[in-house]
């Protein structure tokens, strides 16, 4: 006797692959900041700098809350360079990240129940 499988579209499996996999990018760049910072992954090559303007426009919301909380303890600001060394509002945008990916996820898993 043969077993007879269908194969349904999920769209929501779909949805959630799509949402891991843009995070999963999100990650990939904010830790390749990291490694730039640390020199692991050199400065001056092109890819150095396509990974420094993408860290920057993904770690902006965590570097305006960071300058603001700076002003508020009378520091003279922060701003990191990369490849200079180690910056924490990368690591801080990190986490915020994954915060962000585990409240969208709990959005998503929603779906399963419609």
């Amino acid at each position: 006797m043969l077993q007879q499988t269908t194969t349904n579209f999920d769209l929501s499996r779909l949805i959630r692959r799509a949402v891991l996999l843009t995070f999963a990018l999100i990650h990939l760049v904010l830790v390749a900041r990291i490694l730039l910072d640390l020199g692991v992954i050199p400065a001056d090559a092109g890819i150095g700098e396509l990974i420094a303007t993408w860290s920057n426009v993904l770690a902006a919301p965590v570097q305006g809350v960071g300058s603001g909380l700076d002003s508020l303890f009378g520091g003279g600001g922060f701003t990191a360079i990369a490849g200079d060394g180690f910056d924490p509002a990368i690591v801080a945008a990190l986490l915020g990240w994954t915060v962000v990916q585990n409240l969208v996820m709990r959005v998503v898993r929603k779906f399963d129940e419609i």
